[in-house]
């Protein structure tokens, strides 16, 4: 057979559809487009084009599916390839997924380079070329929430004892701490972890071999692929391998859980940032100003994290869309993972560079009514009211107090009473002792010892317990990572092999 010299020559996508084959015209624009992708989409799926054509190479070889000699070839113009710089020469060839066979056939014709394609399809090309990227990125993202964790934990640990009024409906609630919000922000990028770390056990089977949905006649050895290319099995059916999207659709999911955890946090440090607030400062570099506002410290780095929330969220339903129906192709949005580790790594440096105004959080607790709750406890401890009468004694007294311009520090027994004979028609006589108890931020914190409370031997607890599930997912990751090293070391020996 005479050679094809088709790589460069022919328009991209049409190496195998040329007209005059199955169909007479050559291929618009938009058909092309459609094929190979954009140069911006084939990107991210070079690497994972490349692996896949070098591993099937070998499982044909060692399968005897094609001759050991023409393996050889194939595999020695791959090494060539590799030498002068595969990434360039793949896109510039302009064939995308195909780029492989196209260059390949233009080097040694088609009696040999058209012998690589045996049994694959442009199915189980996107197919295995998106979830090899897709558990690339996933490994990137857990990584960088990591990073996260650690400056939230970091954080946390320097200010047990910071106390701050907590919010419900951004009203003032009860007493709290900053590193017991700092710790509840953690706790969910660690169950955030665990839906990433799921989400790549099953985005990582292989569906090599599946072709586009039948499998194939020939005795292809999908374990032997699916063990080149660092994949833990084999998706067991080939329908499910060629069409099922669901592990995408779970990766995107997991993926807009973790922003919006994030971008919750990074709502209320908006508030905390405010002038009205001015409970922390956010490092400059992450600060811009106002072209006629020159008072303004705009938190510009902040709202680009948010922003990249909302584009992930929204992303999400974009992938819904197109993966739930048969009539349009599965997008892999892999531009979201990228911009969520931008995020991510974003965030966690505007976290660990933090100024917290311990002192103004201090105040605003104490001016507060966030330990009304707390007086009306030292009601049940002392002078044993049920809880529902002495929380209505209390909410007389704030009443009262807001009417009347009083603070926390101007409660005595004299106002106490006056509240409960407002509800109850009698005196308390609740002690002043008690009073001052009550309304003391510290010892509120520290008497809150139950699990999962804001006492600092207890949110010392939850941060040590964090700090090793963070180094127990340390330890996952680099084990993933290892094993696609030594995949991808088994797959060059196994070339070598064939080359000797």
């Amino acid at each position: 057979m005479a050679e094809s010299k088709l790589y460069g020559l022919v328009a991209p996508g049409e190496f195998y559809r040329k007209a005059g084959t199955r169909l007479k015209e050559n291929a618009d624009e938009s058909q092309i487009t459609k094929k190979v992708g954009t140069p911006s989409a084939v990107g991210p799926l070079l690497k994972a084009y490349h692996m896949f054509d070098k591993a099937h190479i070998v499982m044909l070889a060692e399968e005897n599916l094609i001759a050991r000699d023409h393996a050889e070839k194939l595999l020695q113009a791959i090494r060539e390839m590799e030498a002068q710089g595969w990434e360039k020469i793949r896109l510039e060839g302009g064939h995308g997924l195909h780029s492989g066979e196209a260059y390949l056939i233009e080097r040694l014709g088609e009696d040999i380079g058209g012998r690589m394609h045996l049994g694959r399809s442009s199915g189980d090309l996107h197919s295995v070329s998106a979830r090899i990227t897709l558990r690339g990125k996933l490994l990137s993202v857990m990584e960088a929430q990591m990073k996260t964790r650690e400056a939230y934990l970091k954080l946390a640990e320097q200010h047990l004892e910071t106390v701050l009024p907590t919010y419900t409906m951004w009203q003032q609630a009860q007493v709290g701490t900053f590193a017991h919000y700092l710790v509840a922000w953690v706790m969910p990028l660690e169950r955030d972890f665990e839906r990433l770390k799921g989400a790549y056990a099953r985005a990582n089977m292989s569906s090599a071999g599946a072709a586009v949905g039948t499998g194939s006649d020939f005795a292809l050895n999908r374990t032997r692929t699916a063990e080149l290319l660092g994949f833990d099995g084999v998706c067991q059916n080939a329908r499910d391998a060629n069409l099922g999207r669901d592990y995408l659709l779970e990766a995107v999911s997991a993926l807009a859980i973790l922003l919006c955890n994030v971008a919750s946090a990074a709502d209320s440090i908006f508030l905390f940032f405010s002038n009205e607030f001015n409970f922390i400062d956010i490092a400059d570099r992450y600060c811009g100003t106002s072209s006629i506002m020159p008072q303004k410290k705009n938190p510009h780095s902040l709202l680009l994290v948010c922003e990249i929330a909302n584009d992930v969220i929204g992303g999400m339903g974009s992938a819904f869309s197109h993966a739930r129906s048969i009539s349009s192709s599965a997008r892999v949005p892999f531009g979201l993972f990228d911009s969520a580790v931008d995020a991510l790594n974003l965030w966690s440096g505007i976290v660990s560079t933090l100024k917290v105004n311990r002192d103004i959080m201090l105040q605003k607790t104490v001016d507060s009514w966030a330990l009304s709750s707390d007086l009306a406890g030292a009601m049940v401890r002392e002078k044993g009211l049920p809880w529902r009468t002495a929380h209505q004694i209390a909410a007389v007294l704030v009443r009262l107090a807001l009417e009347e311009g009083k603070k926390p520090e101007d409660v005595d027994t004299a106002f106490v009473d006056r509240a409960a004979r407002e509800y109850i028609g009698n005196d308390l006589s609740l002690s002043s002792e008690a009073i001052r108890e009550a309304l003391d931020p510290l010892r509120a914190v520290r008497a809150r010892t139950l699990v999962g409370g804001l006492a600092p031997v207890e949110v010392r607890r939850q941060i040590d317990g964090c700090y090793t599930s963070l180094d127990c997912d340390r330890k996952t990751l680099r084990a993933l990572r290892r094993k696609l090293e030594e995949s991808a070391e088994k797959l060059e020996r196994a070339i070598d092999a064939i080359l000797v």
